[in-house]
């Protein structure tokens, strides 16, 4: 804590000789390798460095950031020390992560990034062996889903054949980036049976581990878009995890296109009465029984804003449904055994069930 523009050993020749008469008698300089606190360790800075060389050299990065773990002796050494001269002065281990990092920076030719750093280098002096952590690459953008058979994740429901949107988008994402890993972030999530049109969902992918960070995100949707898995994507850039918190606290409206059938001949005219009754109605829903297993069981308060007939005749009627997020629009349309309160098919008097769902749009603020 001594002086400004100097270094640590100039600082520390000061303090010895501005306190002469005061350093314990146990205390005198030694060779640098025969220090009790570091025992040389800044004399293989250059030993450390071709560690990382080699720990990094698949990956692709422009910064970086150095951490250490130093044996719990040495700090237990280290405070002794410092004990007797008033407990001042700084660690090893910030001194270390400092210097090296300096020196690194200098024999790579990278950036030191204390905020948001690409690549870290985690040093074990005890073990004289360092590992890396890469931090992972997110890019955002829209998809569309036109398809009744995918999950969105592939944790969810598992297909036959594995597919999800998550691999789909992920995949490519896989191929350009080579990480070891995908994770897709949705603003929401649709049905296995849904699907998303319209103005689309948001959602950020994540690739851990990436070997290559400077890919094209252009080049990427044109991927996914071209294999023709029933999935498209657009608006695709560079993203981060704050972006990933930003969609998952979305709570937009979205409008829906329902097609709902009836085990007796439809009455077009009562069922057009009882959707109107339904406008703006508060209703109040208990966790679906069908996602029961895997959500709290609690009865949530929702709003209807809007609900028009399209299209009826005696076997299907077609319903256009806006509601607030998080409502269950199967459950509002048949009920869920009274789980939802009220529904179309309480107010029309007889079991509607649902025939097809479509989430149409996205009522997002800036559009």
């Amino acid at each position: 804590m001594e002086g400004h523009g100097i270094t640590n050993i100039q600082r520390g020749d000061e303090f010895l000789r501005s306190h002469e008469n005061q350093t314990p008698v146990n205390v005198r300089i030694v060779d640098e390798k025969d220090c009790v606190i570091c025992h040389g360790i800044f004399l293989n800075l250059e030993k450390y460095s071709e560690m990382c060389i080699q720990e990094s050299s698949s990956f692709e990065f422009s910064t970086f950031l150095v951490g250490s773990v130093f044996p719990p002796e040495d700090i237990e050494c280290e405070k002794e020390f410092q004990s007797l001269f008033g407990e001042q002065g700084e660690s090893i281990k910030k001194e270390f992560n400092r210097e090296f990092g300096k020196f690194l920076s200098a024999r790579i030719q990278k950036e030191v990034s204390f905020k948001d750093p690409e690549v870290t280098f985690l040093l074990n002096t005890k073990y004289d062996s360092v590992t890396i952590q890469v931090k992972s690459v997110f890019i955002g953008g829209i998809y569309r889903k036109y398809r009744r058979d995918i999950p969105q994740t592939r944790w969810i429901h598992k297909t036959g054949n594995g597919e999800s949107i998550e691999s789909i988008i992920g995949s490519k994402l896989a191929d350009l980036t080579g990480c070891t890993n995908y994770y897709l972030h949705g603003a929401g999530r649709e049905d296995v049976d849904v699907r998303m049109l319209g103005n689309g969902r948001e959602f950020v992918i994540e690739a851990e581990r990436p070997r290559r960070r400077k890919i094209d995100p252009y080049l990427m949707e044109e991927m996914v878009n071209s294999s023709q898995n029933g999935v498209k994507i657009e608006k695709l850039a560079f993203s981060d995890i704050s972006e990933v918190r930003r969609i998952k606290d979305e709570k937009y409206s979205k409008t829906y296109h329902v097609k709902v059938g009836c085990n007796e001949p439809i009455d077009c005219e009562k069922l057009e009465n009882s959707i109107k009754g339904m406008i703006g109605k508060v209703i109040y829903q208990r966790t679906p029984l069908r996602v029961s297993g895997s959500r709290s069981d609690l009865v949530r308060k929702r709003t209807v804003l809007d609900m028009i007939l399209d299209t009826c005749n005696e076997s299907s009627g077609e319903l256009e449904v806006t509601a607030e997020s998080g409502t269950y629009i199967k459950e509002l349309i048949h009920g869920d055994n009274g789980r939802t309160v009220p529904s179309l098919s309480s107010v029309y008097g007889s079991d509607l069930r649902v025939i097809e769902l479509d989430v149409v749009r996205i009522n997002r603020s800036d559009e």
